[in-house]
């Protein structure tokens, strides 16, 4: 009886397991926030996460300028937990609709 019931299990309950979703990661080319940069896309950069850059030209010639604003590299955001880290938590889909 115990191998009836083990062999019935060991056949039905893997089926039970095909009905789970399989997780797509989350990927940052994918994501609203995304910046391209040219055509290599491993230097994307994150708009969630700007950086604020001191204007070092005004020490040169003592005109100063608006304040210049950069952002983070996604490789940077996706390895920092306080940002976005490896799961995403600020991921949004993109909307590639027209």
């Amino acid at each position: 009886m115990q191998q009836v019931l083990l062999v019935f299990f060991s056949l039905i309950l893997p089926l039970f397991g095909l009905n789970q979703k399989i997780v797509k990661p989350k990927i940052c080319i994918d994501c609203k926030h995304f910046i391209a940069y040219d055509d290599d896309n491993s230097f994307g950069k994150c708009s969630l996460f700007p950086q604020k850059k001191d204007n070092i030209d005004f020490l040169v010639h003592g005109i100063e300028k608006e304040e210049i604003v950069d952002y983070s590299y996604c490789s940077t955001a996706r390895n920092l937990d306080n940002l976005c880290g490896k799961e995403g938590k600020m991921y949004i889909k993109r909307n590639l609709k027209k």
